[in-house]
């Protein structure tokens, strides 16, 4: 893991517990090129650079270091994946879906096309979901009134406000299988969701939500939840 800021002993322990190799940026990758993670402040640049070779993917450093980050980004890098973990706030503001499109670009090789702009689209629609539902805890049907979307905006400049909950995580791994698929998976640290339950229900025409989690249906190869309803793993052809 390259470490772009302070190296605490706290941080420095956490690293050796997961089994991480620290190195500086002035060292670089070295020779765990093929597996290694760019740690630090998330703006726009350090996520690029971090979802692009020789580096496998990105994770913000928050106030306790790697807190909270989850196993499965750092096995999913070691498997030929890349990994993104962000804290919600950082994840809401930057444009995280756009981002992480170039970095399936570079890595996977995912040509332009008709395929690359739905699987961009469904990826944005779960990381809203994981940052909005999940992590922020806010109802779905606050937005399907003008009087409700008000409502909305509010508690959800409330909740970005708060320093538990903008804390929680977002994380986005994203693995080859094989020369046709691709799997994405879109873990929050929220209560969780009923995927199969309402997928079951189904989506009626006029609904005023819901229709986004049709359209992964639709879209998708396969749709699972995972972790008690806070992770989404999405698997598409290319």
């Amino acid at each position: 893991m390259v470490i772009d800021g302070a190296i605490t002993e706290d941080l420095r322990g956490q690293c050796t517990a997961l089994g991480l190799r620290i190195a500086t940026p002035s060292a670089g990758c070295g020779a765990a090129a093929e597996g290694c993670v760019l740690a630090g402040t998330a703006h726009v640049d350090a996520v690029r650079q971090g979802l692009a070779p020789p580096f496998s993917g990105f994770v913000e450093l928050g106030d306790e270091g790697l807190l909270g980050v989850g196993l499965r980004c750092f096995d999913t890098v070691r498997a030929g994946g890349f990994s993104l973990s962000l804290l919600t706030g950082q994840a809401y503001r930057l444009n995280t879906t756009e981002l992480l499109s170039e970095g399936i670009r570079r890595n996977m090789g995912l040509a332009a096309g008709k395929a690359a702009d739905l699987i961009e689209i469904c990826m944005g629609e779960a990381i809203g979901n994981a940052v909005i539902h999940g992590n922020l805890g806010i109802p779905n049907h606050l937005r399907t009134t003008s009087k409700g979307f008000e409502r909305f905006r509010l508690v959800l400049h409330e909740r970005l406000a708060d320093p538990v909950l903008s804390r929680r995580r977002v994380e986005i791994n994203v693995m080859p299988r094989g020369a046709d698929f691709l799997t994405i998976s879109v873990s929050d640290q929220g209560h969780g969701f009923d995927l199969a339950g309402q997928l079951s229900r189904g989506v009626q025409s006029d609904a005023k939500s819901g229709r986004g989690l049709a359209m992964m249906r639709k879209v998708c190869a396969s749709l699972l939840g995972e972790d008690d309803g806070r992770t989404l793993v999405m698997t598409f052809a290319r």
